[in-house]
């Protein structure tokens, strides 16, 4: 039993699709309302914390389960739909001196890959790093991840035959490294922008298998 097991293993991965093997490819905008990244500032003024909403990402990941260290992806925002409930900093975010929204609308940030991933029961955990566009800056970025597959679940969401890829982290960086100095009423406001990423991709297709289940 125990040979024809280890048989039954091999011939499975043998029979994987090329497209399994090569990773799995999730998208975000099909499940766009179900994917946010909220905005931090620290500041003197309206209670120290403001937060801000991109409600829509679009793009995608693709992950390979066995091999996740080597996930590539790329998400895209519209630097336009970020909205803050202070309706001074409203209105100031999207000035010249901060996003210049008007100009350059395009916000993005390429995964080059994950570093220390690790399985925590079926939660993988790893750090994502790669580059943070903003109007004419690129800089390096790295946010830790808790990244979550759910085999053949997108039906329930959209009705599509795939599986779901949850993502969710925090991490900061710099606003005078992005180029974002202040404007009217933002002197308060802190170098420090806090990112906090919520999404959920869709795939087209259903994983035969996890091996982080088949092997524990």
């Amino acid at each position: 039993m125990k040979f024809s097991g280890i048989l039954y293993v091999l011939a499975t991965f043998t029979l994987w699709p090329d497209h399994f093997l090569h990773g799995v490819e999730f998208q975000f905008a099909p499940l766009g309302k179900s994917n946010r990244v909220e905005i931090g500032l620290e500041t003197s003024f309206s209670g120290g914390l403001i937060r801000g909403t991109f409600p829509r990402v679009k793009g995608s990941i693709n992950l390979q389960v066995e091999n996740p260290e080597k996930a590539k992806g790329l998400f895209q925002m519209d630097a336009r739909s970020l909205h803050f409930g202070h309706y001074k900093v409203a209105g100031d975010a999207h000035s010249v001196d901060w996003l210049n929204s008007d100009t350059f609308p395009a916000i993005s940030f390429t995964l080059h890959g994950l570093k220390k991933p690790r399985w925590n029961e079926k939660v993988l955990l790893a750090t994502g790093y790669g580059h943070l566009q903003v109007k004419k800056k690129r800089v390096n970025f790295s946010i830790p991840l808790s990244i979550r597959y759910f085999r053949g679940q997108r039906r329930k969401i959209d009705g599509v035959h795939g599986d779901l890829l949850m993502l969710s982290g925090q991490s900061t960086v710099s606003r005078n490294q992005l180029g974002i100095n202040p404007g009217f009423m933002m002197d308060a406001v802190m170098d420090k922008i806090t990112i906090q990423v919520n999404l959920v991709g869709g795939s087209d297709k259903v994983r035969p298998f996890l091996p982080s289940d088949l092997f524990r």
